[in-house]
């Protein structure tokens, strides 16, 4: 039986592989949606005292290039993290992280 079930989670894993990073991606994506209030909450009290212009300026620069930069980077180095799991395990590491996030988010009262 427990056979059955690696050898399922491996033809499984195989399949999924090749979309790894879109998963990790959609990983990254989630947490920001989660704690990017809690971002811009910070970022506002550090620039709430400055002039109008330099609080934009520094909401594009977080809003435009730092949750960018903060994707492309964070998500390139979780997709590497997830080649490291082993091909029978991709499919459940990967579901329990959206579970986990899941959780988080109806505990903080997001969803």
């Amino acid at each position: 039986m427990t056979n059955v079930i690696l050898e399922a989670l491996t033809e499984l894993g195989t399949w999924f592989r090749p979309y790894q990073y879109q998963a990790a991606l959609a990983i990254i994506a989630t947490i920001l949606v989660i704690f990017g209030s809690e971002i811009n909450a910070a970022v506002k009290k550090l620039v709430a005292r400055q002039h109008f212009v330099i609080r934009t300026f520094v909401f594009v620069l977080v809003c435009a290039f730092g949750y960018g930069l903060l994707t492309v980077w964070l998500t390139s180095l979780l997709a590497q993290q997830l080649a490291k799991v082993p091909t029978a395990y991709i499919v459940p590491v990967v579901f329990a992280t959206f579970f986990a996030l899941g959780m988080y988010a109806q505990k903080q009262r997001h969803i």
